[in-house]
């Protein structure tokens, strides 16, 4: 009779897996690239305007914003800072920043898009409360075309992004100096 042996063990093999990276850079370069290409669309509809002037601001800002957008993507996903003693990269700035911060970048940064689509709009209603310069760049004097209604859209949809906008590149600047 055969001696018994013993059950062979099954050997499991675990593959570490990196730590789960945060998907903000990415959002933010795809906003970017999407504000800056329906900017660049959005000139060819300018001399179909009634007030080409305001048009042209909008098409101007859909590229800045969008450059913006672009540029605290690719910082976020940067990695300025290698670790000590490796010659790898360190954490990406993205890493540094807690959660309520990143939803604060990422909601800024998407709720441009009303914004500017607030000042394409524009274009054809020539608001002057919230942009005066460029209704006078534009021509316009006086109180201008627009309905109070319309003055009050441009306002409401320009104010409180502006400010959320404007807590973006502290939040940045802090987290890659930190």
């Amino acid at each position: 009779m055969a001696p018994a042996t013993a059950p062979e063990k099954k050997r499991t093999v675990t593959i570490p897996q990196p730590p789960r990276q945060s998907k903000l850079p990415l959002y933010l370069l795809r906003h970017g690239s999407a504000l800056i290409g329906f900017g660049l669309l959005f000139g060819f509809v300018i001399p179909m305007t009634p007030y080409p002037r305001l048009g042209l601001t909008a098409h101007i800002q859909f590229a800045v914003e969008g450059t913006m957008v672009t540029a605290a993507g690719l910082l976020l996903n940067s990695s300025p800072y290698p670790v000590e003693g490796t010659t790898g990269p360190g954490p990406k700035v993205v890493d540094k920043l807690p959660s309520w911060q990143r939803k604060l970048v990422y909601w800024s940064c998407a709720g441009i898009w009303v914004t500017l689509l607030s000042e394409a709009v524009n274009a054809w209603w020539g608001t002057q409360w919230v942009l005066p310069i460029a209704h006078h760049a534009a021509g316009l004097v006086g109180d201008g075309p627009a309905k109070v209604w319309m003055e009050q859209v441009i306002q409401f949809t320009h104010m409180p992004f502006a400010v959320a906008l404007a807590t973006v590149w502290p939040v940045v600047t802090i987290a890659l100096f930190s």
